[in-house]
């Protein structure tokens, strides 16, 4: 890659924000930290507990935690919260080199491997994988070492796994040609390939045991394949090479050659072509013969190009200046023959007559100069039509772009998709179903939703690959907040294989409190001894809304496995419990396996059996491991993960947990409500921690008509007046000392809602079209709609119960085109449930000319912003603005 990777480093300040444009129907919220500068890539954890992986170029990998359904930030900031999972001890960071990859093992729900591509000097890079231990990376490994670079640029960096449970990366051509053409004994211009204790696959298709060829070789002829990711969907491996003159996406398979350095964009019948391609920072233009240039029949053109064109399917091309002006306008060519020379090609022009003409130029879109990361989106958030879309940026242009496919899985159409993606490198759909995508230089990492989504399942990870023995996880929410708790049910469709099987999260319950906080789905996979692939489908279902599907492969490689007599094991505390170890097959050298304390309680410990060897005479002998868990002084029961693992074998969880049958005294953990409104309900369930089970009972005075579970805790309460009251909880269950918590709920009368306009701001100028007009409405108990007025007059009424409030119910949807030029004053009126107002107005300018300037404004009104006609905006007051925007959006995600 040429741009991306460069030492220095520079910050834009702009005015207004530098929000990127997304289309309309979708929105994009932008977060930043000083700590995510120089990123290079990123990946969400595949166990969903959204936390978001980020490599930084020069050594640390940090990470960004989801919590609550939104991105931890700085309270009442954009500013993202981060935490350090590792830093690389070695880093060459010269050009392009640094920490530039970043892939989760297969099995990483049970063996929590993280792998990673490093340039470690001026000679060498390196794989290593790292152990996530509770969010810190331990056991560093170094997996595969002396992979090449001249420490300079075109180092590739893509890694990953693929639908055989192999570790795949990719390295360009060093910015001096190694590697290329025939060259079989350099991983220089190559895809390689490996089993995951990093030795060569023997499958691999130049493997040729003592001779000259580099046994990891999987694909070659490739200039600088930064990014791969493999199609959910199909499994197929997607390569994007930045290039020359052209920026390619290949498809790519066993023994593959792009062509490099001889051909970009015109490889011969006997080279793999790219599905997509644009040229490097411009267009293509080419000449429509005068005559027949375009045939048309049956809705179908052919035209006829004076050359070779080089266009691909799914292109978006602008042709013009045929003498029949019916064939001009912009459309995705629909078929290019078979040959690198071919001067045809077709597009759709349906419901037109048949005809011909000629002349004129069919010209490419400008996608940008410096293709970067790129993601299928694999989720249910978006509409319909975007499941399986390929998305892709450019480090140069800053442009997002959309590849959809045809049902043959050839690219249908391609096309710019968003913009102002300041020096973007990569993108992901999160456990969230949200569009991630994020910037080197300016640490920003910007979260795109549809703006409307309507109510219905979320869905993250529809086609699942999992180890045989191994585990997968995928994560449902809901789009909307509901109106009562909803229930969501997952089971396995009629005829999948039985053996996958749902682990946990069969039933997920949400309520309106909880609705955006994605819930965690848990599959299994068996052993089983035959060598075919199983597959399911796992059915995600609640009443009212529309079912979706989850599909699920396994990763099956016939390679002896560890077979455990146990996968959970109890421990009285201060005990021991055993689990034996075997292997399904003979191996055909000695096997080692190591097992180890991967997560949980501390205090659960391998007392015998860390280290066990298996023989090809002894691998079905059963080998017993003991585990021991220390006592302790908290009266906790306890929970560990005990991971048995052999280099080149699937990986096993044992789940360990220690029995604490002491007594244990009542211990109220939750914190107290404080607060009620006169005439509305009150509620607050105690939350005790206690063994046995306790009795729950209201002490001293008790405010009249509130009372309390014994069984569960739950205090009901609907004050008549306001004032303070005091209330104790007692929890007893027979061991002393009981529990006792004592708290004051202050009770006031409904009081009236809060308007907060967002936008426009005071002095904002708004023409030339559509604008924001919206804001949120706080309240002690809830609102019901909000009213839009301009100069006035009602314009509006949008009718819901969770904020923010629109103009037009949705973004952008305030048509100002026909207002006066000059100062207006716009209201923002919120009502709640009991009928009271709040509101909160500014004065805007519309046109290009001044306008008096807004006098102080009122108490409601949000200050901020500058006045019609004056001195533009400082570049810090519109970043505090741009977090007070920010701060907005996210109320919706609550």
């Amino acid at each position: 890659m040429r741009a991306p990777l460069l030492s220095s480093l520079f910050v834009l300040l702009l005015c207004p924000p530098a929000w990127a444009s997304v289309p309309a129907g979708f929105s994009e919220t932008s977060y930043s930290s000083p700590t995510l500068t120089p990123a290079t890539g990123m990946a969400w954890a595949p166990d969903g507990s959204g936390r978001l992986f980020i490599t930084l170029k020069n050594g640390p990998v940090r990470v960004v935690t989801m919590k609550d359904g939104v991105l931890e930030t700085q309270p009442g900031t954009s500013t993202l919260l981060t935490r350090l999972f590792a830093t690389e001890p070695q880093v060459h960071t010269n050009s392009e080199c640094g920490v530039i990859g970043i892939a989760f093992d297969p099995n990483y729900v049970v063996n929590r491997y993280v792998y990673l591509f490093v340039t470690v000097s001026a000679s060498e890079q390196r794989i290593v994988r790292y152990t996530d231990a509770n969010g810190t990376g331990t056991a560093r490994t170094e997996v595969i070492t002396r992979l090449p670079t001249t420490g300079n640029n075109h180092d590739g960096g893509g890694i990953g796994f693929g639908p055989d449970g192999r570790l795949y990366w990719a390295i360009g051509d060093l910015g001096n040609g190694t590697g290329v053409d025939a060259d079989l004994t350099s991983l220089a211009a190559k895809v390689g390939r490996a089993n995951l204790d990093g030795t060569p696959a023997s499958d691999n298709p130049f493997y040729d045991g003592v001779g000259p060829n580099n046994e990891y070789i999987w694909a070659r002829g490739f200039r600088n394949p930064f990014t791969l990711t493999f199609q959910p969907a199909t499994g197929k491996l997607w390569i994007n090479s930045v290039g020359t003159s052209y920026e390619q996406v290949f498809v790519v398979g066993r023994s593959d050659h792009a062509g490099y350095d001889d051909y970009e964009n015109n490889q011969p019948a006997s080279y793999l072509a790219p599905v997509i391609k644009y040229r490097t920072n411009g267009t293509d233009t080419r000449n429509l013969l005068t005559e027949g240039g375009a045939v048309r029949s049956g809705g179908v053109t052919t035209f006829n190009t004076s050359g070779r064109h080089g266009f691909r399917k799914g292109e978006r091309l602008t042709l013009g200046g045929v003498t029949d002006a019916s064939f001009n306008g912009e459309h995705f060519v629909t078929s290019v023959p078979n040959d690198p020379n071919a001067t045809t090609f077709t597009v759709a022009q349906p419901g037109l007559p048949d005809t011909s003409s000629g002349g004129g130029t069919a010209t490419t879109k400008a996608l940008g100069g410096s293709i970067t990361g790129g993601t299928f989106y694999d989720a249910t958030l978006f509409p319909p039509e975007f499941r399986g879309n390929y998305f892709f940026g450019d480090y140069n242009s800053g442009q997002v772009s959309r590849a959809t496919l045809a049902t043959d899985n050839s690219v249908e159409t391609v096309a710019g998709w968003g913009t102002g993606f300041s020096s973007h490198v990569d993108m992901a759909v999160g456990p969230d179903g949200a569009l991630y995508t994020l910037g080197y230089t300016t640490g920003t990492l910007r979260r795109i939703t549809p703006s409307e989504p309507g109510q219905k399942l979320v869905v993250s990870g529809l086609h699942l690959r999992v180890v045989e023995g191994g585990r997968t996880v995928f994560t449902v929410r809901l789009a909307e907040a509901p109106t009562a708790p909803v229930t969501v049910q997952v089971t396995r469709a009629p005829g999948g294989s039985e053996e996958l099987s749902i682990a946990s999260g069969a039933s997920l319950t949400f309520s309106p409190a909880d609705w955006n906080v994605p819930r965690v789905v848990t599959l299994a996979a068996a052993d089983d001894a035959d060598t075919d692939a199983d597959t399911a489908t796992f059915t995600v279902t609640s009443e009212g809304l529309a079912d979706e599907a989850v599909v699920v492969t396994t990763i099956d490689n016939n390679a002896p496995r560890l077979v455990l007599s146990s996968t959970q094991v109890v421990i009285a505390e201060n005990g021991t419990a055993a689990f034996d170890v075997s292997l399904s097959k003979r191996p055909t050298a000695n096997v080692t396996v190591t097992v180890a304390h991967t997560q949980g309680d501390g205090d659960i410990s391998v007392q015998d059996g860390a280290t066990l060897a298996f023989t090809p005479s002894n691998w079905n002998l059963p080998r017993t491991v003991t585990l021991r868990a220390d006592p302790d002084p908290d009266n906790l029961d306890g929970a560990a993960t005990i991971t048995v693992a052999a280099p080149g074998l699937d990986a096993r969880p044992v789940e360990a947990f220690e029995l604490d049958d002491e007594p244990l005294a009542p211990v109220i953990t939750s914190s107290p409500v404080t607060t009620a409104v006169v005439g509305r309900p009150y509620r607050y369930d105690v939350q005790v921690t206690a063994r046995p089970e306790p009795v729950y009972s209201l002490v001293g005075t008790v405010p009249e008509g509130m009372s309390i579970d014994m069984s569960s805790g739950l205090i009901s309460w609907t004050p008549t007046t306001a004032g303070a009251v005091e209330v104790t909880v007692r929890v007893s269950n027979g061991v002393a000392p009981d529990a006792e918590q004592s708290l004051t709920v202050t009770v006031k009368a409904d009081e009236g809602p809060r308007a907060i306009l967002t936008r426009p701001v005071e002095g904002e100028r708004v023409s030339g079209g559509t604008a924001e007009f919206f804001g949120d409405c706080v309240d002690d108990v809830g609102c019901t709609h909000a009213e839009f007025y301009v100069d006035g007059e009602l314009r509006f009424t949008d009718t819901r119960t969770d904020n923010p409030f629109h103009f037009g119910g949705g973004p952008n949807r305030w048509d100002t085109t026909g207002l006066a030029p000059g100062g207006h004053l716009v209201r923002f009126v919120v009502v709640d449930t009991a009928g009271g107002r709040g509101q909160a107005e500014v004065k805007v300018c519309v046109g290009d000319g001044s306008c008096e300037l807004p006098g102080p404004p009122s108490p409601e009104v949000e200050e901020g912003g500058c006045g019609c006609g004056a001195a533009p905006v400082a570049p810090l007051a519109w970043l505090a603005l741009g977090a007070l925007a920010l701060r907005r959006r996210r109320a919706r995600e609550k």
